[in-house]
């Protein structure tokens, strides 16, 4: 190990997951607490929004965002149903983003923990352009135009020829747990 160096724990769910560099990159501003939320934007004295814009109940931090707030665990509750992967979505004392992920990610393994870690980053990514359009475009939060918008994305990813999306999909067993994903094609 180089003397001065630090360990960043999520390196490997970040950088080897399937996601493009858009998602990673994010992924990598949030786990080091970069991203523009409001907490972020008073310790600068910037104007900031009073609450979360998507829950409305509590101060807004990246944590709080993508892990703590109602409407961001609704989606990862829909997101991971959707891939038989329900018992992984965050529970109401998860407070830390990158441990919910950790123990999400080391619940599963192979190319499986590689898809949840893609579908985490996309998942996370979603919901900080919805934030992003509510904040700056006035858009009310909806969970439905984020759970569209990942369903998309995912089938764009599919096309472009994201190896582990498919394989990831095919695990579902039925078609009554894909639910709206099976009208993508991307499953068994």
């Amino acid at each position: 190990m180089f003397i001065g160096s630090t360990h960043f724990r999520p390196w490997e769910r970040i950088w080897k997951s399937w996601a493009p560099g858009k998602c990673k990159f994010f992924m990598w501003l949030a786990a080091h607490n970069r991203c523009w939320t409001a907490d972020r934007l008073a310790r600068k004295g910037l104007p900031h929004p009073e609450c979360c814009p998507l829950c409305d109940q509590a101060d807004e931090t990246i944590d709080h965002l993508l892990v703590s707030c109602v409407f961001t665990r609704q989606i990862w509750f829909k997101l991971l149903r959707s891939v038989g992967l329900q018992i992984l979505a965050p529970q109401p004392d998860e407070t830390s983003f990158d441990d919910w992920w950790e123990k999400a990610s080391e619940r599963v393994s192979g190319q499986v923990r590689n898809g949840l870690n893609s579908i985490i980053s996309l998942g996370a990514w979603s919901v900080w352009n919805h934030r992003n359009r509510c904040v700056f475009d006035g858009a009310p939060p909806d969970l439905d135009a984020v759970y569209n918008a990942i369903r998309e994305e995912l089938r764009l990813w599919n096309l472009a020829g994201a190896r582990g999306i498919p394989y990831l999909l095919a695990l579902v067993p039925s078609q009554e747990q894909m639910g709206p994903w099976s009208s993508l094609g991307l499953g068994a």
